[in-house]
């Protein structure tokens, strides 16, 4: 060949090192899955902040009875004092990644059903006016209270609609995809 010319030395040690490097890095997902954990959290949190199931749909409101009664956070579906969103964890088990929640009332939620409630006793409290004798109409806390009264609540079935709030979208996916690919050719380069 006339002309300029370059030589390239194929170094298959090179090569191979990186290819081993990234089969110990697959051989090991533990790293890998655990790297995932705070990209999740993250991922769920977001999802808390929007109101929104994992393909975008928006839960549904909050029933108006629920509304009357709930004390905080009124304008958050899922949220009250905010345990679910907080309870979020990841264990990694060997080549598994499980994440989700301890909190007994995450099913619920996430796949809807019916709640049985049994009949109970209960006591509620009022304020009464001393002066007149009469008893108010609402309810107050038992410290602000000087009237108790005992009342028998009957059974009743509560329907949870679904509101799925566990899961990964497509675009989700993509970027733990991505992160999964960033490890591994950071295994392969160093």
């Amino acid at each position: 060949m006339s002309g300029a010319r370059i030589e390239f030395e194929f170094d298959h040690q090179q090569v191979t090192q990186a290819l081993n490097a990234g089969a110990a890095a697959l051989g090991e997902p533990e790293k890998i899955l655990q790297d995932l954990i705070d990209p999740l959290i993250r991922i769920h949190q977001a999802r808390f902040k929007a109101q929104q199931s994992p393909d975008g749909t928006p839960w549904q409101a909050l029933s108006p009875r629920y509304l009357t009664s709930k004390r905080r956070n009124k304008d958050k579906i899922l949220t009250s004092e905010g345990l679910l969103r907080n309870t979020l964890r990841g264990q990694v088990d060997g080549d598994s990644l499980l994440f989700g929640t301890d909190r007994p009332y995450g099913a619920i939620h996430q796949f809807g059903g019916k709640i049985e409630r049994q009949e109970r006793a209960s006591t509620v409290y009022f304020k009464m006016d001393e002066r007149t004798g009469a008893v108010g109409r609402k309810f107050v806390p038992k410290t602000k209270s000087n009237f108790a009264q005992d009342v028998k609540i009957g059974p009743y079935t509560i329907d949870m609609p679904a509101r799925p709030w566990l899961g990964t979208s497509d675009a989700d996916d993509g970027m733990l995809l991505q992160r999964v690919m960033s490890f591994l050719t950071a295994a392969i380069v160093n």
